[in-house]
């Protein structure tokens, strides 16, 4: 059965009871390769549970080299009032987008930064439909000429396109023909017993020779959230290549089953380094932990499940 390996020393963030900001826990890692280090970026919540960004970096994959003292990216109008939660990161052209749940009264959001140095962002305000969504990931590449995001509606994962940054970032016109006729861009739904309750895009996709890797969340009737995996077509997401059946990481250790929300095994980051495939993953919405696999042999048992 094709399983993550988790790493010895997880978890490699946890919340520091001295800074206020981030005493609560700290969790839900996005992750880029960029130079010679891994970017990260975590959750952190307060003792209110107010959700806000903090930022470390490593380079050889576990061992942080930095990490901020003071969030890097907050709350700062009330369409993300209750926090900036989850985020993922994807290097497009020259810059690095940040896409994040912005929750407030409404409910979640989909919401979209940048930053091109992790200590200076610009926002962008939400940029999906109004409605509960989350799980916001950008595609690294375009396809087919355009950009391509996935997100979750409901317990489904979609995905949509954009002719460009500027499109996605004035979307506001684009979501009323997408939910009419959303059914055509479904790319995923709960299909086994440990994901029959939802169904979430984790990291950004990565692209392989075999198809665009996308390791996803499900979450069964129980609450337990648990790691996937899904090969997509390069031209065309809406095709499923391989998928596993069994989950390839589950909450086991005690990080992972006590905490905040227990029993959660949440991926958000994915960077390949030497030929090694490096999950990052929130344990219990407390800590941030880190699973692997070499990425050649990782493809071909799922090309094989």
């Amino acid at each position: 059965m094709l399983q993550l390996t988790r790493f010895e020393g997880n978890p490699i963030i946890a919340p520091r009871p001295n800074k206020g900001w981030e005493a609560g826990g700290t969790f839900n890692p996005g992750a880029v390769s960029a130079g010679d280090a891994i970017h990260l970026l975590y959750r952190a919540v307060d003792a209110n549970q107010l959700s806000r960004l903090g930022y470390a970096k490593t380079s050889n994959g576990t061992g942080l080299s930095f990490r901020s003292l003071t969030p890097v990216l907050e709350p700062s109008a009330d369409w993300e009032e209750f926090g900036c939660e989850d985020p993922r990161i994807t290097h497009i052209d020259d810059a690095f987008y940040i896409t994040y749940t912005a929750f407030s009264r409404r409910g979640p959001r989909l919401a979209l930064a940048s930053t091109k140095d992790f200590l200076h962002f610009s926002k962008y305000g939400l940029v999906g439909p109004d409605l509960d969504d989350k799980d916001f990931v950008i595609f690294p590449e375009r396809i087919n000429g355009k950009i391509a995001i996935l997100h979750r509606l409901e317990s489904r994962v979609q995905v949509a396109y954009f002719n460009d940054l500027g499109a996605l970032t004035h979307s506001q016109g684009y979501w009323g023909d997408y939910l009419e006729h959303v059914d055509d861009y479904e790319v995923l739904r709960p299909e086994f017993q440990w994901e029959k309750f939802k169904v979430g895009a984790g990291p950004p996709p990565i692209k392989t020779d075999r198809g665009w890797l996308v390791i996803y969340h499900g979450i069964d009737v129980d609450r337990v959230y648990r790691a996937g995996a899904v090969l997509l077509d390069l031209h065309d997401p809406k095709k499923t290549l391989a998928r596993t059946k069994e989950p390839i990481l589950e909450p086991k250790m005690a990080f992972e089953s006590h905490g905040i929300v227990s029993n959660v095994v949440f991926p958000t980051g994915a960077v390949i380094l030497q030929g090694e495939l490096l999950i990052y993953y929130g344990g219990a919405d407390r800590v941030c932990c880190v699973a692997s696999a070499p990425i050649d042999q990782f493809l071909e048992e799922l090309e094989n499940v």
